[in-house]
């Protein structure tokens, strides 16, 4: 099992690493972008074939984006030992997440209370692994490549952030912060008892008052709920496609990713499962990559009592209830 989430982790680099190198040189940049249509994946047994194809798009230049090492250290996932049959697994993929913000924007945007509202902060690069007969997460891998720049040299430092979810095992990376940080962390305004990320609604601006936080990227804003900035991310509308949840939802034991709308039609009984998204099947009436999409909302939480204290005074706001106001 760590060997292969080792590997998702240095693919998530060298895709940083290409994300540096293609906003620090602009003729590259404009090189590699194009429209964002329908993108096919194909994998290659031997890393020489692939950095051929790539050397021959940039002419020849720029070999260190094909050729660099990259070498992790982390005492967390050495420890890792669990072992999974590797046919059983499923992989989704976004290989940059928030591409408006990478194509368009700058670093010069201001956070809020830490939470950059948009920016190549808001820019991750998402791997998420799952089993194919489930559906229920069991990997996951969210590299943020550019968190500061320095100044001088205008070089970019990132992070990446893991975790593995398996049979009761719940292993996070090391750089998350605890539970227990999250009860004060990113709090600066005491009149917040819940805060909450990316809200566009009237209702739930009701029920959340003023600790209404927004941001670009689906990524980046589930990133900003397993850093202890906000309590939840909620999304209801009906164009979140499950590659943008899926890296999250695995490396975050302790919280979870759940339908809206079912959350809402269940009985407020706190003995009753949360309705956890999966990621092996699409949706029936649906085609193309709207069958990957989550139709009814989602919730991202850190802890299940804010997201059922939220639920609670959500319901009481909603005569008669719609999710998609």
């Amino acid at each position: 099992m760590s060997a292969i989430l080792w590997e998702l982790l240095r693919v998530s680099e060298r895709a940083a690493n290409i994300a540096w190198v293609c906003r620090q040189q602009e003729a590259l940049f404009h090189l590699l972008i194009e429209e964002k249509k329908e993108i096919i994946m194909r994998l290659y047994p031997t890393e020489e074939e692939p950095a051929d194809l790539l050397s021959k798009v940039l002419n020849g230049d720029n070999l260190r984006l094909c050729t660099r090492t990259f070498v992790f250290s982390d005492p967390a996932l050495d420890s890792v030992e669990i072992k999974i049959l590797q046919d059983i697994l499923g992989i989704w993929v976004d290989p940059i997440d928030s591409a408006f913000q990478y194509i368009k924007c700058s670093a010069g945007i201001k956070p809020n209370q830490g939470i950059s509202p948009g920016g190549l902060q808001c820019v991750t690069i998402l791997i998420g692994v799952h089993d194919i007969q489930t559906g229920v997460p069991l990997m996951g891998v969210i590299n943020q490549p550019f968190v500061s720049q320095d100044l001088n040299t205008l070089r970019w430092k990132g992070q990446c952030y893991w975790g593995l979810l398996y049979m009761g095992t719940k292993i996070p990376s090391l750089c998350f912060p605890s539970l227990q940080a999250a009860a004060v962390k990113g709090r600066a305004n005491s009149e917040c008892s819940l805060l909450f990320s990316a809200l566009i609604s009237t209702t739930l601006s009701r029920v959340c008052g003023k600790c209404i936080f927004w941001a670009a990227g689906a990524g980046y804003k589930n990133l900003c709920v397993f850093l202890s900035l906000v309590d939840m991310y909620i999304f209801a509308e009906d164009t979140m496609s499950r590659w943008y949840s899926h890296a999250a939802h695995a490396i975050f034991g302790g919280g979870g990713m759940v339908d809206l709308k079912e959350c809402l039609e269940r009985s407020t009984d706190m003995r009753l499962d949360l309705p956890q998204l999966v990621y092996h099947a699409g949706n029936e009436d649906a085609a193309g990559v709207d069958q990957w999409a989550s139709k009814e909302g989602l919730i991202t939480y850190r802890s299940k009592q804010p997201l059922e204290t939220f639920l609670n005074l959500l319901l009481q706001h909603l005569a008669p209830m719609d999710t998609h106001t």
